[in-house]
């Protein structure tokens, strides 16, 4: 049994999306059975989507720029013999000391020093994690699809139904696919739809919610193995995740973005 000090750094670490997947897909089974550790979640998420939304965002002054710079670099004999490290990692090691339970609050301090893109950044990679995390879930425990059906116009109604907005729902135009079905999922922290197919011998997983932000074109990455795209269109943001070759990948995605024209 852990230590509460550990279990409370655990915590923190799941909720800023820090673990590795095989500790957080043990995180979130704890969580399933209980329901204090649960409502613990819960809080510590809604404080961070609070600081996220509400908190206002500010240039570090020149002088506060210029102490942390001071206390971030080495003598000369240390900087001849380190590698060059980023600001961001710096900082971590710097403030590492302090007890993770404070990670909130030391959240909101850093956010006077870094700017919005910066953070953006690192909301990026924390969806990028749970997008990964709930591909593998799915394909792991056998639990694809909540409503099996290869029609869009049964699986459409059926989602919208248990959301609160309605996800464009389309077959993948494309040889060698095969349309499952769609589940309801959760990634950071909200409801959202999953489409999933199959591509020949592999299963992608299409997550789409509502967006506000302007149309983009995907932004391509690799993660752990699996090919990954994300993108807004047309009032809704989407990420798509496969482990089929990084040619064929762009082919669905193409797919997928003509499906998501017609919504």
């Amino acid at each position: 049994m852990m230590k509460p000090q550990l279990e409370t750094q655990r915590i923190n670490a799941f909720v800023d999306g820090e673990l590795d997947l095989v500790n957080q897909l043990e995180v979130e089974e704890r969580i399933k059975l209980d329901a204090g550790l649960r409502a613990q979640v819960d809080a510590l998420r809604q404080l961070r989507a609070a600081i996220r939304e509400d908190a206002e965002y500010h240039a570090a002054p020149d002088a506060l720029r210029k102490r942390m710079a001071a206390m971030l670099v080495p003598e000369p004999a240390a900087r001849a013999r380190a590698r060059p490290a980023s600001t961001a990692v710096a900082l971590q090691r710097w403030f590492g000391w302090r007890p993770m339970a404070t990670s909130f609050g030391l959240a909101a301090t850093l956010a006077v020093a870094l700017n919005v893109g910066g953070l953006r950044s690192v909301q990026d990679d924390r969806l990028m994690d749970d997008v990964v995390a709930s591909h593998v879930r799915s394909t792991l425990g056998q639990h694809l699809v909540d409503i099996a059906s290869s029609e869009h116009h049964v699986v459409k109604p059926w989602l919208s139904s248990k959301l609160d907005f309605s996800p464009p729902v389309n077959e993948l135009q494309i040889p060698g696919s095969v349309f499952l079905g769609g589940r309801v999922d959760y990634l950071d922290g909200h409801p959202v739809a999953a489409l999933v197919y199959r591509q020949g011998e592999h299963v992608v997983n299409s997550f789409v919610w509502p967006d506000t932000g302007k149309d983009t074109k995907p932004d391509f990455s690799s993660q752990r193995g699996f090919q990954m795209a994300h993108w807004s269109q047309a009032g809704m943001a989407h990420w798509v995740i496969s482990d089929v070759n990084r040619e064929e990948f762009k082919v669905v995605v193409g797919a997928v973005q003509a499906g998501g024209e017609d919504h």
